[in-house]
């Protein structure tokens, strides 16, 4: 497949063209800063920053073409000087033109798409999924967490030419969102991980949330395969009364009888899972460089996802064993006197927290504990509750000692409480350097094989209190 050149792109999106329209584009960027040579630069308004003062910046970081909006230059290409061996596109929105493209690339591409959504492991998922795959295909994914209306259109167009999947996480906040971003993919297959209670403050209900996640499933092609999850009773609800072909995955089949099935997790190293997983009679074991049931069950649907393009669960494990993670998820760093840390500071909800703190009970082998517990986002009414969840959680496994941070994790604190927890194992926090403070004094009175865990929203920069607690070398 060739590259575009500034002509097709002015074609396509029906622009008008400033400087040489034959250069020749692959790839795109939003941010000045990252382009590297031969990019789109798209100048997307905001409403702290405006990519149109950033054009220039583009260019000389390497960027071939500039994509802007007509109004900002009153029909005057007078008004700004492009340089010999760059062109400028004016379009009558650069947001609208973002996805356009995108949708265009994803066409010419010809590669099959993998949609990915859920309210919890969505990430992880994506990541396996990836792995898997990659065994026998060209893979492209989102980095990181690049899933919403600028991140999907952003990996579309940065997937490169040969592309033979493109492995897309699908982000929301509302509804319709979802619908939005399959527009673009035109995903062939759909996995849900599961229908929590992120983003409750936005939808109200638990049901509006599963509608908004469907919106994946709705958007795939009558043959599309659908895999989910069994152990989640919403997913397995919304089967019920859909026409799609599906294909389940799960350790106990709680909900719905899986296809795919994992048993026997056992621990594998400092914190992966090792288990057995059976598909139609073909039977392998799997070594994840992840602990706890909740990253078996996304391993599990990255491997269904495997046997939909004809990898072999053999293979599939191999890739499951060589997994490269998006950062800040379940990293383990050593800590200040003799600790082990578990950073999990990404993000946060209470299914995630709770698994957390299971994994801590688990690699810990019962050696101390201490959780280093941050507020959670986006739980709207539910927030108290899904706070006090947690504490009760922590109070019946037996962490040694519980650190919050942050007005609303004292509700951590008041669950744990309600749970029989002794009040002088309860540290409340307003600030991450006070937490960081009672962290070392309890280190340091602790003895050596501590193990630590570091959690909470994404907004709580909980990762600030890992480096502070990070042995230096």
């Amino acid at each position: 497949m060739h590259k575009w050149t500034v002509e097709t792109v002015a074609q396509i999106v029906q622009g008008r063209v400033i400087g040489n329209s034959d250069l020749e584009v692959q790839g795109c960027v939003i941010d000045s800063r990252q382009a590297k040579g031969g990019e789109m630069f798209f100048a997307l308004p905001g409403e702290q920053v405006d990519g149109h003062d950033y054009i220039e910046a583009a260019w000389k970081k390497g960027a071939v073409l500039a994509i802007a909006e007509e109004a900002r230059f009153n029909g005057s290409e007078t008004k700004f000087s492009v340089p010999e061996d760059k062109a400028l596109l004016l379009v009558e929105s650069v947001f609208s033109t973002f996805r356009e493209l995108a949708k265009a690339w994803r066409l010419e591409l010809g590669a099959k798409v993998v949609g990915v959504t859920g309210s919890n492991g969505k990430t992880t998922t994506k990541d396996m999924i990836a792995a898997v795959l990659s065994r026998r295909f060209r893979v492209y994914r989102n980095k990181e967490n690049h899933n919403n209306e600028l991140g999907l259109p952003l990996t579309v167009l940065n997937a490169p030419s040969g592309t033979e999947i493109l492995v897309l996480e699908m982000g929301m906040r509302g509804l319709g969102e979802i619908r939005a971003l399959c527009e673009i993919a035109k995903p062939n297959i759909g996995v849900i991980t599961n229908i929590g209670t992120t983003h409750l403050e936005l939808l109200l209900s638990q049901e509006r949330i599963a509608q908004a996640k469907w919106e994946l499933v709705e958007a795939l092609p009558e043959d599309g395969i659908a895999l989910i999850n069994a152990e989640d009773s919403w997913s397995v609800k919304k089967t019920r009364n859909d026409t799609h072909p599906f294909r389940f995955y799960g350790t106990e089949g709680e909900f719905a009888q899986p296809q795919i099935i994992g048993s026997q997790l056992r621990p594998w190293g400092a914190l992966g899972t090792t288990f057995d997983v059976n598909f139609q009679g073909e039977e392998t074991t799997a070594n994840l460089p992840l602990p706890g049931q909740h990253n078996v069950l996304d391993a599990l649907a990255a491997l269904a996802v495997g046997t939909v393009f004809g990898v072999s669960l053999a293979d599939g494990c191999v890739g499951l064993s060589e997994l490269e993670l998006s950062k800040m998820r379940l990293e383990i760093r050593q800590g200040v006197s003799g600790a082990t840390l578990i950073s999990d500071v990404y993000n946060a909800n209470p299914v995630s927290m709770q698994a957390s703190l299971q994994v801590l009970k688990e690699r810990a082998s019962g050696h101390k504990t201490l959780a280093i517990l941050g507020e959670m986002y986006e739980l709207g009414t539910a927030a108290e509750s899904g706070h006090r969840e947690v504490g009760r959680t922590l109070a019946e496994l037996g962490v040694s000692e519980l650190i919050t941070v942050g007005k609303l994790a004292e509700e951590i604190a008041y669950g744990a409480r309600l749970a029989g927890y002794p009040e002088d194992h309860i540290k409340v926090t307003t600030t991450r350097a006070e937490a960081v403070t009672k962290a070392l004094d309890f280190l340091a009175h602790s003895g050596p094989e501590v193990w630590v865990l570091i959690k909470g929203s994404r907004g709580m920069k909980m990762e600030e209190i890992t480096m502070k607690l990070e042995r230096s070398e």
